[in-house]
């Protein structure tokens, strides 16, 4: 009893990590889980790619009413 009083920290950590069993299936089927920081670095990405997927279709939108525009100036044009 003594002697467990005036262990020092890392030889405790040794001992128990010694004593404890390691499961080396449980360790392959089940997944680790993410971190805070991971999950918020990924909702992050699935927002950006989310607000260009937006930005896209708008400006595809653009590019369309522009080149209608042009096309209706030329007829403008032609017929005037």
């Amino acid at each position: 009893m003594a002697e467990d009083e005036q262990m020092t920290r890392q030889q405790y950590r040794q001992r128990h990590g010694q004593t404890v069993p390691v499961d080396d299936d449980n360790d392959q089927t089940s997944e680790p889980t993410p971190s805070r920081q991971a999950y918020a670095a990924q909702t992050n990405q699935e927002l950006e790619e989310a607000k260009t997927k937006r930005l896209a279709r708008k400006l595809n939108w653009v590019i369309f009413g522009l080149v209608l525009a042009i096309i209706i100036v030329f007829l403008i044009l032609f017929f005037t």
